[in-house]
Parts: C-alpha cells; structure tokens; sequence
C-alpha cells in the first residue's frame, strides 16, 4: 500500500487558489473577535449596555495601549501592529460618534 501525502484535511484555499497559511488565519481570528468584543458586537455580547461598558472598554484597551502580547497576535496574524492600532483607533472613534448620535437621534 502507498503512502499518500495528502493530509486527512484538506488545505484552506482562497479564492483565487492561493494555499491558506491555517496558523495566520487562526490568529487574524483571534484579532477579529477581539475587536468584535472592543465594539459590543461579538455574538455573545449583543446586550451590551452600560452595565457591560467595562468589558467593552477593557478590550479596547488591548488595541489601544502598545502591550507585547497585541504585538505577537498582530505579527503571527502577518499584520503590522502600528498600522492595526491606528485603523482600531479610527474605527472606535468611528463607533463613539456614531453612539452620540444615536443617543441625541
């Protein structure tokens, strides 16, 4: 019997035929979740209110203040730490406008 190469699981492949690497998609998953927690709106969370302001305000704090472990998940994930740091701040500042006016509307 011959040894077969292939794996029991098949690879991730993109669109466009492009090999997944599966530990960078792992952690971009990690990062994901994350910043749905940062903006109330990780599936688990959808009650967000002001009694759970404080999670929300704790897992924003993981964006925004440098930390190793955000440098690590951002470099496994193949991103620039600064780079997501900066579009995490546009996107909460984004989210904190977008409540005013709800609040005031």
């Amino acid at each position: 019997m011959a040894k077969s190469n292939q794996s029991v699981f098949p690879q991730a492949i993109d669109i466009i035929g492009k090999v997944k690497d599966p530990v960078r998609s792992l952690w971009r998953c990690v990062l994901l979740v994350a910043l749905e927690d940062a903006l109330g709106k990780h599936w688990r969370n959808k009650d967000y209110g002001h009694s759970h302001n404080h999670w929300r305000v704790a897992a924003r704090d993981y964006f925004l203040h440098p930390n190793g472990d955000f440098k690590m998940v951002c470099t496994l994930a193949g991103y620039d730490h600064e780079y997501v740091r900066m579009k995490a701040k546009q996107l909460f500042r984004k989210d904190k406008n977008d409540e005013v006016v709800t609040r005031v509307g």
